[in-house]
């Protein structure tokens, strides 16, 4: 989610350095992200293997970086199944008739219900405090970092391509191996406020050999509809 050769120019700053710069861009692209009250909605096209679509749409609440509520709304048959995060950033998947259960350990780095999306992609809330990260270089005149887990989550390693804006344009699972298993890519980059979102998203399943495209339809910050009960009662029973 196949090792790929990157052509980079590696920097001369010693690893001690690199750490200390690694930890102050997460903070910086943490920052750029920092949202009070939000409501998205991703429209999304998913190709298999075969060659065969299936269409999507997600709804993502946010409340400040604390809370997640991911829902799919599209097609009828999977409406209700969601993904929530918590304020203790205990993440819950939802599938309707089942009822809520934790989503712990290597299962962070499964598919999102048919999606090509990681669970901890659409759940991570922050990056700094969560990773280490080193500055590995630079391309196509974004910084490159190495990101490696603080805890045993079941987080992968990330590799994060960093534009001068601290938007984070591309990203790199790595598993133990060293092997690139899921790629992200994110363009289309739009100011919303004082945000800078992308409005396209492309995610590679390398291991499966599936595909994800992603447009993201509707950006509501402070929405003035109502926001959603983010507890894990009402989350079970949207």
């Amino acid at each position: 989610m196949m090792i790929s050769v990157f052509a980079l120019a590696f920097s001369n700053l010693s690893p001690a350095y690199a750490d200390e710069a690694g930890h102050a861009w997460l903070k910086n692209i943490d920052q750029t992200a920092q949202v009070n009250n939000a409501h998205l909605v991703l429209q999304i096209t998913v190709t298999d293997a075969r060659g065969e679509t299936a269409d999507r749409q997600l709804d993502i609440w946010q409340q400040g970086d604390e809370e997640r509520l991911v829902r799919i709304m599209a097609p009828a048959r999977l409406k209700g199944v969601g993904l929530l995060v918590t304020q203790d950033e205990t993440v819950y998947i939802n599938l309707p008739g089942y009822g809520a259960r934790r989503v712990v350990g290597s299962k962070r780095a499964d598919s999102f219900m048919g999606t090509d999306f990681a669970v901890e992609d659409l759940s991570r809330l922050q990056y700094a405090g969560h990773y280490s990260a080193s500055v590995v270089g630079t391309e196509d005149q974004r910084t490159v970092l190495s990101l490696t887990p603080n805890q045993d989550t079941g987080s992968t390693e990330l590799k994060l391509w960093v534009d001068t804006q601290y938007v984070v344009r591309k990203i790199e699972h790595i598993d133990h191996k060293g092997q690139v298993t899921r790629r992200l890519r994110m363009d289309d980059v739009r100011q919303h406020e004082s945000l800078l979102i992308a409005h396209h998203l492309v995610v590679e399943d390398l291991e499966r050999n599936r595909r994800t495209e992603a447009w993201l339809n509707q950006v509501d910050l402070n929405p003035s509809e109502a926001i959603p009960s983010f507890t894990l009662r009402d989350f079970e029973n949207p």
